[in-house]
């Protein structure tokens, strides 16, 4: 069935459309709030918090194709109020909760392991709306457009977040390959 059709039978009040979106959007939503809260067991309360509030306030959803931006925006917004609230990082062990078989001898396991923990800390070192702006943009692959939309500012703003992202992001990792890691040729 079309997400569209499944946001209308949402918006009337079917239980099983919002179910079959909940299974849609959660898998993408739980990384998205994950990498924006930095915390595991947070991001599974911002997303059940977005879900709610998705179906509570489902009837001021007037255009069903714009559920997807509506949806973000509500999470990236839940997302930012439980990191004002926190103010904390999560430490580094909890960033794969699930053992991820890499390719390869056990050596370039290791290696690739490394370089990711390093990519996630540099993220996670980065203030709360440009990590949010380079979550939506590289691994939800949103256009600028949608996430001037989902953060409620003007694209121009989006463009600049993500910018200085990338730069304090290639700061850090250059940093690290100073220090001998090898992080930021994975991203360039």
């Amino acid at each position: 069935m079309e997400e569209t059709e499944l946001v209308k039978r949402m918006i009337d009040g079917d239980m099983d459309a919002f179910d079959r979106l909940m299974e849609i959007y959660q898998p993408k939503a739980l990384r998205v709030a994950y990498l924006i809260s930095a915390s595991y067991a947070d991001s599974e309360d911002i997303v059940q918090e977005t879900f709610v509030a998705c179906y509570l306030n489902r009837h001021g959803l007037k255009n069903p194709e714009a559920f997807k931006g509506w949806f973000y925006k509500t999470l990236s917004r839940n997302a930012w109020r439980v990191c004002r609230k926190k103010k904390r990082e999560q430490p580094a062990e909890e960033i794969y909760p699930e053992e991820i078989e890499a390719p390869g001898e056990i050596l370039s396991e290791i290696v690739m392991k490394e370089e990711e923990t390093l990519i996630y800390e540099a993220i996670c070192s980065l203030p709360v709306k440009h990590r949010t702006v380079l979550v939506l943009y590289y691994y939800n692959q949103m256009s600028i457009k949608e996430i001037a939309k989902v953060c409620g500012c003007l694209e121009g703003t989006v463009k600049s977040r993500l910018h200085h992202a990338k730069m304090k992001l290639k700061e850090i990792l250059e940093q690290e390959e100073s220090k001998g890691g090898s992080a930021w040729t994975i991203l360039s």
